[in-house]
């Protein structure tokens, strides 16, 4: 039995507005227009942050480890994927209940050392009806950051591609707008030096949105990524796909190495 077992089935719940100011944040970050009636697929991120005391912060930035997720002493900590099922329209302007919940924490001995994951399940609701569902895989680690390297295989052939560059305020402004704190997306000397990367890391839901953004635009039901391999300030994130029926292949890559692969159904 994990040593977090009596930390699963512990919920937090938050009912507020989703603002037509934090997804206007956003789309300002991704260059484009936000919608005045209905929140895009996985703009969720953006909504409904909960404030936190900076009493209440550890050392990476992030709320402190014990409040809500599992005190784990891994220092490091990755956002490694997510699913998520669009089920009704999510509106702008009407009261909206996010409920998270710790669905599962599981220690395993990976190939650098013991890893922990963290499974959240999240639901925003309006009107009593779930709007849309999401499950956040977290993953911590004590093991420094592997090198980066090209993958061997090529990859497929896109039916679209998309690059991005990115710089510390683009990185800066995405923390912004979706309420993250995690330092080494905007403190150099922190990402480098206590977490051991080569620079700003790019967030793992930004290229999840590069991707969507990419994507001809169709209405969609469910889209869930893996993030692979970190980016870095200073690169350009190539975000592909193609589709295939009523789903699409979605993969990002840089310099040779893919980032992320996704999977979006219409």
């Amino acid at each position: 039995m994990t040593a977090y077992a009596d930390w699963i089935g512990r919920e937090r719940r938050r009912t507020a507005l989703t603002e037509a100011g934090d997804l206007a944040r956003l789309a300002a970050v991704l260059g484009r227009p936000a919608s005045p009636v209905e929140v895009p697929p996985a703009w969720h991120w953006a909504c409904l942050a909960e404030p936190i005391r900076r009493s209440d912060l550890g050392p990476d930035g992030h709320p402190r480890r014990g409040l809500f997720l599992p005190p784990i002493e891994a220092p490091r900590r990755m956002f490694a994927a997510a699913d998520m099922a669009f089920l009704g329209a999510l509106l702008v302007g009407v009261e909206t209940e996010l409920v998270e919940t710790i669905t599962n924490v599981e220690e395993k001995n990976g190939a650098s050392g013991p890893l922990t994951f963290v499974t959240v399940e999240r639901v925003f609701s309006q009107t009593s009806a779930a709007c849309v569902t999401e499950r956040q895989t977290i993953v911590y680690t004590a093991a420094p950051p592997a090198p980066r390297t090209p993958d061997a295989d090529p990859t497929p052939v896109a039916d679209w591609s998309r690059d991005t560059a990115t710089d510390p305020v683009l990185l800066f402004a995405f923390s912004a707008a979706t309420a993250n704190g995690h330092r080494i997306h905007y403190d150099l000397d922190y990402a480098s030096r206590v977490e051991g990367y080569p620079g700003l890391v790019a967030h793992g839901p930004l290229i999840a949105l590069l991707l969507l953004e990419a994507m001809p635009a169709r209405p969609l039901k469910r889209f869930s990524f893996r993030a692979l391999k970190p980016a870095f300030s200073g690169e350009t994130i190539t975000a592909e796909g193609r589709l295939d029926g009523d789903r699409a292949e979605l993969w990002a890559n840089s310099d040779g190495a893919v980032l992320m692969k996704a999977t979006a159904t219409f």
